[in-house]
């Protein structure tokens, strides 16, 4: 059975557009490189990505609740959830996001998604 896999983003990044489309996570996936390479030789997709919820991620358990919904509406789960790049070397509150990610998710959490470079957005 495929490893179904759910990233959380910077939710600023994405709304500016410095990351369109999500691209960096879906290629280093689709390439199985930078923390997906933990997946090669094994079937793994992606089923989704959340977004931290805004600046300071208190609210990402609510992105992750509908992002649950949604995927089960479509008989769909998470087996793992790959904290962004995005997050795990930009953002301010990185410690305090992934803690409580772990916290809330209920199954295995991984920091990082791929190993390209950055936009420098914050100072």
């Amino acid at each position: 059975m495929a490893k179904r896999i759910v990233v959380v983003a910077c939710r600023k990044l994405r709304q500016q557009n410095l990351c369109p489309g999500d691209a960096k996570c879906l290629v280093a996936m689709m390439r199985k490189e930078g923390e997906f390479e933990r997946y090669k030789g094994e079937d793994a997709t992606i089923v989704g990505i959340a977004d931290c919820g805004e600046c300071p991620g208190t609210r990402v358990p609510a992105s992750l609740g509908l992002l649950k919904m949604q995927l089960a509406a479509l008989k769909e789960t998470a087996d793992v959830i790959h904290v962004g790049t995005c997050i795990t070397l930009m953002c301010a509150y990185k410690d305090d996001v992934v803690n409580l990610i772990k916290e809330k998710a209920g199954v295995e959490v991984v920091e990082g998604t791929h190993k390209y470079v950055m936009p420098k957005v914050f100072p």
